[in-house]
């Protein structure tokens, strides 16, 4: 206590004229130290305060640079997931446009190409197919040098072609009726050609007749086959557009039908009957006079009359 005292006492201004001159000594050097310690303090607060102030403003900066930066990256990542997402859909639009593309491409195509046809389909078609009167002669002069060199001499036939009842198309009829009969494989090889008439003067008629008027032409006629009837070579219609299930599943197609029915029935006119020669072991062609419509015996079918049947009565 006495030391605080004299402390305040060399503080105070007032108390120095009643100090010996020891004590004014000893206050003097009080306040040197108090002055010496109260600099001091300042300086320690001031240094304190500056620091304080430097690592404030340093947290504010860096506070303001990380949120900056946060922002930044949030900005960038956002337009990052927008540009991707633009590509994406970009892309999926433009697969989605070249799929649409491709389909309407194939639409268009299957809508223009023609419907593939099959084999029998196609022989059918060029069965009947229009002949122009080049295509008859071409036709009809491979036939006479066929028969002509069949050794058998050159016979010359003329049919007529009718119908009876509600039949198919009559020129399909007539055009496949004039290539059967004048084919190169046929009755020319026996030295028979065929021309259908122009003045009505026929050897004998090729009738395509409704089923169910086959036998207004002779008890011998059934609605179930063709048949032949004198000058009458006549062609069942339910045969001529399905054959036989017997020809048919012995490997026979209805345009083969067609042609060894022909050729059957017109062998008949040329003088030869019905099975006058048949199967001579299975798996051999059936002789073409064989009724192949209703049996085969094994035999393979056969529209063609065989090197054995190769004559005319």
């Amino acid at each position: 206590m006495k030391r605080i005292r004299t402390i305040l006492r060399a503080l105070d201004p007032k108390a120095a004229a009643t100090m010996s001159r020891r004590e004014r000594t000893e206050a003097f050097r009080i306040r040197r130290s108090v002055v010496a310690w109260v600099l001091a303090l300042c300086v320690i607060v001031s240094c304190t305060s500056c620091s304080v102030h430097a690592v404030l403003v340093n947290a504010v900066l860096n506070g303001n640079a990380a949120a900056a930066q946060v922002g930044n990256t949030g900005t960038t990542s956002k337009k990052a997931d927008r540009s991707a997402k633009d590509a994406k859909a970009a892309k999926s639009e433009k697969q989605s446009q070249q799929s649409s593309e491709t389909k309407d491409a194939k639409a268009s195509a299957e809508e223009t190409a023609e419907p593939q046809e099959d084999a029998v389909t196609k022989a059918l078609r060029e069965q009947s197919a229009a002949l122009t009167d080049e295509q008859k002669s071409e036709i009809l002069a491979k036939a006479q040098q066929t028969a002509q060199n069949s050794g058998n001499g050159v016979m010359q036939y003329h049919y007529c072609v009718v119908t009876k009842g509600e039949v198919g198309s009559v020129d399909d009829f007539s055009n496949a009726v004039f290539r059967i009969l004048d084919g190169e494989r046929g009755w020319a090889r026996a030295g028979a050609i065929f021309e259908p008439s122009t003045d009505g003067n026929c050897d004998f008629n090729i009738v395509l007749a409704q089923a169910s008027s086959m036998p207004t032409f002779s008890s011998i006629c059934s609605e179930q086959y063709s048949c032949r009837v004198g000058d009458n070579v006549i062609i069942n219609d339910d045969r001529w557009n399905s054959g036989t299930d017997v020809w048919m599943s012995g490997g026979g197609d209805l345009a083969r039908y067609r042609t060894m029915v022909i050729n059957h029935e017109v062998g008949h006119r040329l003088g030869h009957v019905d099975n006058e020669m048949t199967c001579a072991e299975a798996g051999q062609a059936a002789p073409l006079m064989q009724e192949q419509s209703i049996f085969l015996d094994g035999c393979v079918v056969n529209e063609y009359p065989l090197d054995s049947e190769l004559w005319i009565g």
